[in-house]
């Protein structure tokens, strides 16, 4: 979802060049009286989620809220590559789980539903509640059941949740994973023309079963034992192979700025997360939103469980080109596609013939 600029927000002569001191967030303060709230008191809200690679809008108010997110457990038979389906564990219905936005000082109030048909449990551990377990024992539903926690937070940042039902990296591996943005409570990033939701991870299945016909079966199945030797056979960008060239590729104009949630679910690969033809302008390394951003940041390394949030500015259209630079996981799904519209910029980008990719290339289509 684009980010849209506020009346309130201070004027500037050019909106895509804030200068950074002036909007840095403030560092947090312990003794903030708003953390001394009975949630009880707090006026309520219900969490605006999105699916990836859309960004629900930053929030405006100056206060904190209750703020309802309501998640469903389900398992779907769905794509993963051009070449299979596979049996995926959601939240609400889609792999990564739904984007929640929320702020400094709001309280969470958590309800698990889970309607997993094959029995098993499930549960949320998301990285920015403080307590033990990040929420998972205050969570776990049987199916069938829903469970609520409310959870204050406490830091602003990007983090990952996932399911930390046993065996905990199955259910990670199976699909069960989302990004939370917790924006400071006063000041946030600076504005830009658009958001999006990225994460990567890996699927682990075994190879497909010989039907009575002869053929490969069009299904696949999780390996335990592949993914104990951490030896991935797909590795994608929001849960399969398509979702972002095919199916979602993000977009942007010339002289637009583009800003990226990535998150790294894992289960076990690090990501040296790049985008072909720019460089990120801005890198809020580990979503590190009150230290001054990295500069002029070619590729930035996300371990599982991690987060980054990178900006960039567009200056010449064209297709850009979303990659783990560990670079022969394209060939097992890691591509996605920034498309740019918008006039040619010969004074930055020109050549004396016309362009002319490879012929089966994937990454300049």
């Amino acid at each position: 979802m684009d980010s849209k600029k506020e009346s309130n927000d201070i004027p500037d002569q050019n909106p895509r060049h804030h200068d950074q001191k002036s909007e840095q967030p403030s560092s947090p303060s312990h003794g903030q009286q708003e953390n001394l709230v009975d949630a009880n008191t707090l006026p309520k809200e219900e969490a605006v989620l999105t699916t990836a690679p859309d960004v629900p809008p930053r929030i405006t108010r100056d206060h904190p809220v209750l703020l309802q997110v309501n998640l469903v457990t389900s398992t779907k038979m769905e794509k993963l590559t051009s070449q299979y389906k596979y049996e995926k564990w959601n939240f609400n219905g889609s792999v990564p789980g739904p984007f929640v936005r929320a702020r400094v000082g709001d309280v969470v109030e958590l309800s698990l539903t889970n309607r997993d048909e094959s029995g098993n449990p499930h549960n949320i551990d998301c990285h920015a509640f403080l307590g033990p377990g990040g929420g998972s024992a205050l969570t776990t539903a049987e199916e069938g059941q829903t469970k609520t926690g409310r959870f204050r937070l406490q830091f602003p940042g990007l983090y990952i949740y996932h399911c930390a039902a046993a065996p905990v990296p199955v259910h990670i591996a199976n699909g069960m994973y989302g990004l939370m943005y917790v924006q400071p409570a006063e000041g946030d990033l600076p504005l830009v023309d658009h958001e999006y939701y990225v994460i990567q991870s890996e699927f682990y299945h075994e190879p497909p079963e010989v039907e009575e016909n002869g053929r490969p079966s069009s299904t696949v199945e999780f390996s335990y034992p592949n993914a104990l030797r951490e030896e991935p056979s797909v590795v994608v960008f929001n849960g399969h192979e398509s979702a972002l060239t095919t199916e979602k590729p993000l977009k942007a104009g010339v002289g637009e700025s583009v800003r990226i949630f990535f998150g790294n679910a894992g289960p076990n690969l690090t990501s040296s997360f790049h985008v072909i033809g720019s460089t990120f302008k801005k890198v809020y390394r580990d979503s590190d939103v009150l230290s001054p951003p990295g500069q002029c940041v070619q590729t930035v390394g996300v371990p599982p469980g991690d987060t980054t949030i990178v900006d960039m500015e567009m200056l010449v259209p064209g297709t850009y080109t979303l990659v783990d630079h560990a670079i022969f996981r394209l060939e097992k799904g890691a591509v996605g596609y920034l498309n740019v519209s918008g006039a040619p910029r010969p004074d930055i980008y020109e050549g004396t013939e016309p362009p002319a990719p490879c012929v089966g290339c994937k990454l300049h289509p």
